[in-house]
């Protein structure tokens, strides 16, 4: 927000603004990538969708399925489906900071040990969303009109968020901005 109008103060504004929208980018991005519904990841257990993080060091893919439970319980599929007890849970994004400063370098990467595979699977829309669909993320976000009207549009269920939104007994209202 502006300081009381003040030009001296227009650099620091926009500053911060761009930081914000910066920082809401990446959450954008990561979010779309750990999504469940229209998935971007290819889902089979839902680990590899759970495993999207931020950092500005490269995210090492390190991080067994087998070591991670609720995943290493669920038996993969390997059937181009996935498999019937499927979960998408980021186990990153509450523990982002999203104070990346303008100007670093952030890596958007997967911590999965086989991240390299599942980018090269034929379920993967990572690619067509790197190329159509970051674009029109990065012109929504970075926007000086930033839309202040939205409408509640449908009534979603819990249990396929993160934070509050993970509790699979809570009611949620999805609202579409105009």
């Amino acid at each position: 927000m502006a300081k009381g109008g003040n030009i001296e103060n227009a650099s620091s504004d926009l500053n911060k603004n761009l930081e914000a929208d910066f920082n809401n980018f990446i959450r954008g991005a990561i979010l779309d990538l750990s999504r469940e519904e229209d998935p971007i990841s290819p889902i089979d257990t839902g680990f590899f969708a759970s495993s999207w993080t931020a950092s500005t060091q490269r995210p090492r893919p390190n991080q067994a399925r087998e070591d991670h439970p609720p995943w290493s319980e669920i038996e993969p599929s390997m059937k181009r489906r996935p498999a019937d007890n499927v979960l998408v849970r980021p186990r990153f994004a509450n523990k982002i900071k999203f104070n990346f400063k303008l100007f670093s370098k952030v890596y958007i990467g997967n911590r999965s040990e086989y991240a390299a595979t599942a980018l090269a699977s034929t379920r993967s829309q990572i690619p067509q969303y790197i190329q159509e669909k970051i674009r029109p993320l990065v012109n929504a976000t970075f926007t000086e009109k930033k839309p202040k009207i939205a409408v509640g549009a449908k009534q979603l269920k819990g249990g396929k968020g993160i934070g509050p939104f993970a509790d699979p007994t809570r009611e949620f209202v999805d609202y579409t901005n105009l």
